[in-house]
């Protein structure tokens, strides 16, 4: 597994399946969407990508500075290599960033960066500025 400090460092030419999320544990609910990534991935020969954040978008958001995490970012790392997931994003989330609209994170970070074929995402994940969008349009 190949892992990016930012989505700025990926540079693969291959398409991608991406997720998207915080992914503070790694329970049976992102399990199921890993594999289905992975799954997703392999039938459609692309590569399998994780986008993640650190630090927690709360924290920069709500100035939350005592959010538990269930697993620890090498723990993340770990099960993430460890499920044959390709290409680990580890995203700096910042004030800045948290205000990019969900049509600019798409086109220029799904679309133009990751090379986005397909998405999968948990059933209430939110992206872009004040968390404006669930699901990506055509």
């Amino acid at each position: 597994m190949k892992i990016y400090k930012s989505i700025n460092e990926y540079n693969e030419s291959k398409s991608s399946v991406v997720t998207i999320g915080t992914f503070d544990g790694i329970h049976k609910g992102h399990q199921k969407i890993f594999n289905k990534v992975i799954n997703a991935s392999k039938q459609s020969n692309l590569s399998s990508v994780v986008l993640t954040f650190f630090p927690h978008p709360r924290i920069i958001l709500n100035k939350y500075n005592d959010i538990k995490m269930i697993d620890t970012l090498d723990e993340k790392i770990e099960h993430l290599e460890k499920i044959g997931i390709d290409h680990l994003i580890i995203h700096p989330f910042d004030k800045k960033f948290s205000l990019l609209s969900a049509d600019q994170f798409i086109k220029e970070y799904l679309i133009e960066k990751l090379k986005l074929k397909h998405i999968i995402i948990g059933y209430d994940h939110r992206f872009g500025k004040g968390r404006e969008a669930s699901v990506l349009r055509s």
